[in-house]
């Protein structure tokens, strides 16, 4: 091994094992040495302008960043591999999605590449060695790509995590223009019911929407005495009605149920009624939920 190549070892251990030709090039070896160590199954070829060493294959990272080597300076990380990386509910590790500007359409890399009109810097953002689309930004590029399921689980997940918020979402919608952009139907049901904080919930406030029922506040704090009693789910104020939903009872552990009914007992202390809705009630007798709240919201009157 000579220096050149010694050299390149180590760039490419601080680069998730992946290097460019030019970067090789720029340490020494010619267009020959690589043409010959890749004969020889030495370096391994991964994208058009990618390689690393044999035996060292490229993690889900490793191949991301391979990916925006190839794409160039203007590339980022987008789709479901960014919403991997953010740490969105429901967004595994695996895709490899890009995103490029306009003017590198025609560039090519191992995943999924698009091209974009704009990309503005608050539309990137850094999460280790990668060039990844903001939490806002990711949003939008996955509305109309993804079910909005999973378009609902990622906005939720994203506003709690703190990386955008429906306000962000909204202004960055409109500057990019939604005329003619994909999603644009999903993403508006999905905003109707910003604010909750999974798709239970997100089903359960469509059904209370679509019935006709009176909107309720969401993940409103209640305190007595100044201290925290709970954060409850639905709020029908004026009514002191309060829906919670989540899932069957019959697996709560012993100390859950407890602390469910401590919640409970506190919040009918200070006047409130809360009616609790299973993922079953909500997803599998709906009609159930209505006529439950209809019921509870006229006895209140």
């Amino acid at each position: 091994m000579n220096d050149a190549d010694r050299r390149l070892v180590a760039l490419a251990t601080a680069q998730r094992q992946v290097f460019t030709r030019a970067q090789a090039r720029e340490l020494g070896l010619s267009d020959t040495d690589l043409l010959r160590r890749v004969a020889s199954g030495r370096f391994v070829v991964h994208g058009p302008h990618t390689l690393h060493f044999a035996g060292a294959a490229l993690d889900w990272r490793g191949e991301l960043l391979a990916g925006l080597l190839d794409l160039g300076p203007g590339a980022v990380v987008s789709g479901r591999s960014s919403a991997a990386l953010h740490g969105l509910d429901g967004f595994p590790e695996g895709p490899l999605e890009f995103l490029v500007p306009r003017s590198a359409r025609n560039r090519i890399a191992v995943g999924s590449v698009r091209s974009t009109r704009a990309v503005g810097p608050l539309d990137v953002v850094r999460i280790g060695d990668l060039r990844v689309t903001s939490g806002t930004r990711t949003i939008l590029e996955l509305a109309g790509r993804v079910s909005e399921r999973e378009l609902g689980n990622a906005v939720d997940s994203a506003c709690r995590l703190g990386l955008t918020a429906p306000a962000a979402l909204q202004q960055r919608w409109d500057r990019l223009g939604r005329r003619g952009r994909t999603g644009v139907g999903a993403l508006r049901r999905v905003m109707e019911s910003a604010g909750v904080q999974s798709w239970l919930e997100r089903h359960f406030l469509r059904l209370v929407i679509e019935a006709g029922l009176p909107r309720p506040m969401t993940q409103r704090v209640y305190r007595r005495g100044g201290v925290h009693i709970a954060r409850v789910d639905f709020d029908f104020e004026p009514w002191p009605v309060i829906g919670e939903v989540g899932g069957r009872r019959g697996y709560m552990s012993a100390d859950e149920r407890r602390r469910q009914e401590h919640r409970r007992n506190e919040l009918q202390l200070i006047g409130k009624l809360v009616y609790f809705f299973t993922t079953e009630d909500v997803c599998e007798t709906p009609a159930y939920v209505v006529s439950t709240l209809q019921s509870a919201l006229h006895l209140a009157a």
